[in-house]
């Protein structure tokens, strides 16, 4: 699977109020495109059906905002902090979030294609109902997570946490966990069903569906 990264410009300019911007873009009916967003803070902030495109957010942190129906293209999070945010019923195209914590974002109904996330603290995360097509986790913590009723195409894992994950109705053939942690998954066999698994994770999941391994 190749996973397309972001496209983005080498020449950016440097935004210190993004709030501003955002207000400026929403009134001209304006996308928000390249822009390099550096360490800028946000609480409480309303960024809800803004379209980003061609943009680095860098050492940003934001505090209960919402980014409900936002469209993020071309779009690097690096080393950035978006827990508890809302991110819910958005589309992320050739995205990459970097070294950055997202506990608890909420990114339902979501449409992910061509998604990376490396290195980076997604604990309690939702993502339930939505599309995953072309993503890629790696060395990341995405555990006691929410993936129930999505639709996975082409996920990649690789040293991801998803101990105590949700996958209730997400059918999940094809998706290799050998490499990732999936103790105590939330799971049923319909759902493991084409599940590429070790050894021992065969005999943990075993013990969850309530066989007797001897």
């Amino acid at each position: 699977m190749k996973i397309i990264k972001p496209n983005i410009p080498k020449e950016l300019d440097l935004i210190e109020d993004l709030l501003s911007l955002i207000c400026q873009c929403k009134e001209d009916e304006e996308d928000i495109s390249g822009k390099h967003v550096k360490e800028v803070s946000l609480n409480d902030a309303d960024i809800s059906e803004v379209c980003f495109k061609d943009i680095i957010f860098e050492n940003c942190k934001f505090v209960d905002c919402s980014f409900q129906k936002s469209d993020f293209i071309d779009v690097i999070f690096k080393f950035c902090d978006l827990s508890n945010c809302n991110l819910s019923d958005g589309y992320f195209n050739r995205c990459q979030f970097i070294s950055s914590k997202a506990i608890g974002v909420n990114i339902q109904n979501g449409n992910l294609q061509h998604l990376s996330i490396i290195n980076s603290n997604f604990k309690y995360a939702n993502f339930d109902s939505s599309k995953l097509n072309n993503v890629s986790i790696s060395e990341s913590d995405m555990s006691n997570g929410y993936f129930s009723e999505c639709k996975l195409t082409n996920l990649e894992l690789d040293n991801a946490n998803l101990m105590n994950t949700n996958f209730f109705r997400t059918p999940l053939k094809g998706v290799d966990f050998t490499k990732s942690q999936i103790d105590r998954i939330i799971i049923s066999i319909e759902e493991l069903k084409g599940a590429i698994v070790n050894a021992y994770q065969a005999s943990e999941l075993a013990r969850l569906l309530g066989l007797i391994v001897k």
